[in-house]
């Protein structure tokens, strides 16, 4: 397959690096202090996945470079941060065609919708991701596994070939996937997977696993895992677990536990001092709960804390 990777971060990186392994051709579209790297020395990977040096990937850090390559694309898969989704599609749609399949590998809420402003929803694909790669120019390393990745139709809730196909792509270049039939419901738990800990984490500066040793982040993180289940209902959402309860037992027994050293990105970005997808977390629960009527005050006060720090400096 030809693919294209929009947004070539750490994610996208780590997808490009293997399935180019697997003998796809493959085409990092992204930020030329990382990617000019990688095309000199090839894409340097470390972490719990081995150490590897990609070469042969395809690069490209403008738009104008882009459209003059001229390929078509069997794939794309959209990795960039939730606040740049709109914008990146409607950029996209004018070098992809339109039998490209386009995969949002991304985080928060949201992305799916403005994609489908952009794109016809029976183009759109979406894929959770709950494994954690740390960047740096020209290099990444993959820090921990949370899970098989899973991937869906966005416009119905079906278990269709390509999707199956598509897990067996990333399966074969092992990044182990798995379809599914309501990948919503995936998402919205790595969305409440993000909300508890992405900005705790961030705004104390910890590791994951440093949330769990404190009673009081404990409640935070109790607090909203509850939030986030009652939103959901009220929007007749059905997540797995069903109860909140569960999904607090499942946080802190495997979850956290499976990702205990690992820090989000998210505090980079505020060390960086760059936006962050708080408003893609947070911040779309506190939304959709004031739409719904329903009080979000822990979501609300992790979501104005996150504001505040992003403004300094």
């Amino acid at each position: 397959m030809t693919i294209l990777v929009f947004g070539s971060g750490a994610i996208g990186s780590a997808f490009g690096g293997f399935l180019l392994r697997a003998g796809h051709r493959v085409i990092l579209y992204g930020r030329a202090r990382h990617l000019s790297r990688v095309k000199k020395h090839g894409l340097r990977v470390s972490g719990i996945w081995g150490r590897h040096c990609f070469k042969g990937l395809q690069v490209v850090t403008n738009l104008a470079g882009l459209k003059q390559l001229n390929i078509r694309y069997d794939l794309m898969l959209l990795t960039v941060k939730a606040f740049d989704t709109f914008q990146a599609a409607r950029q996209a749609k004018s070098v992809i065609q339109a039998k490209t399949l386009v995969c949002s590998l991304q985080n928060g809420l949201g992305n799916i919708e403005a994609l489908h402003r952009v794109f016809p929803k029976r183009q759109v694909i979406a894929g959770r991701v709950i494994f954690g790669v740390e960047l740096h120019p020209g290099e990444i390393k993959i820090t921990v596994w949370g899970g098989d990745v899973l991937v869906g139709e966005t416009a119905m809730k079906r278990l269709t070939s390509r999707v199956k196909q598509l897990a067996v792509l990333f399966s074969k270049a092992g990044i182990r996937s798995q379809a599914v039939s309501d990948i919503r419901q995936h998402i919205w738990g790595k969305v409440i997977y993000n909300c508890a800990l992405n900005p705790l984490a961030s705004l104390l500066h910890v590791h994951y696993g440093a949330l769990l040793e404190k009673p009081m982040t404990r409640d935070m993180m109790k607090q909203v895992v509850q939030e986030c289940y009652a939103v959901a209902k009220k929007g007749r959402l059905n997540l797995k677990p069903r109860k909140a309860a569960d999904y607090e037992r499942l946080l802190f027994r495997r979850l956290i536990p499976d990702t205990y050293y690992h820090h989000p990105s998210m505090l980079f970005d505020l060390e960086r001092n760059r936006p962050t997808e708080i408003e893609a977390l947070n911040g779309a629960i506190c939304h959709l709960g004031k739409r719904r009527r329903v009080p979000t005050p822990m979501n609300g006060l992790i979501y104005n804390l996150m504001r505040t720090a992003s403004c300094r400096g």
